[in-house]
This record gives C-alpha cells, sequence and structure tokens, in this order.
C-alpha cells in the first residue's frame, strides 16, 4: 500500500443505534480487563487508547 493512499480523508457516517459485541472466554483476563476498559472510557474515567492510537493506520470504508 502506498503511504498516499492512507492520506485521502474518506467521510464516514455517523453509527446509529446500539452496537452488540460477542465476547469468547468471558470470565477470563482479557475479557475482563476490555470490559473494564470499556466501562471506564463510558463513565469518562479513562481515555480511550489501545486500537483507536492506530486509527491513522487503519483502512475504513
Amino acid at each position: 500500500m502506498k503511504a498516499g493512499n492512507l492520506k485521502k480523508g474518506k467521510q464516514i457516517t455517523p453509527p446509529k443505534g446500539k452496537l452488540g459485541i460477542l465476547i469468547s472466554g468471558i470470565g477470563g483476563a482479557v475479557s475482563t480487563t476490555f470490559i473494564a476498559g470499556v466501562e471506564l472510557v463510558r463513565r469518562g474515567l479513562a481515555e480511550p487508547v489501545g486500537s483507536l492510537t492506530q486509527l491513522g493506520a487503519i483502512r475504513l470504508g
């Protein structure tokens, strides 16, 4: 992929409705940490970091 392709600036429509997520291994450490992180971000107690920091490199659309 060429570097110029990453800077095109696509328009992404805003999401509508609710998103459901199926989490396998719900009793494990990774899924428990994921759920705790999501709740902290939703309540404004933490910043969303992780995959969102890679958003510039992810192909959208």
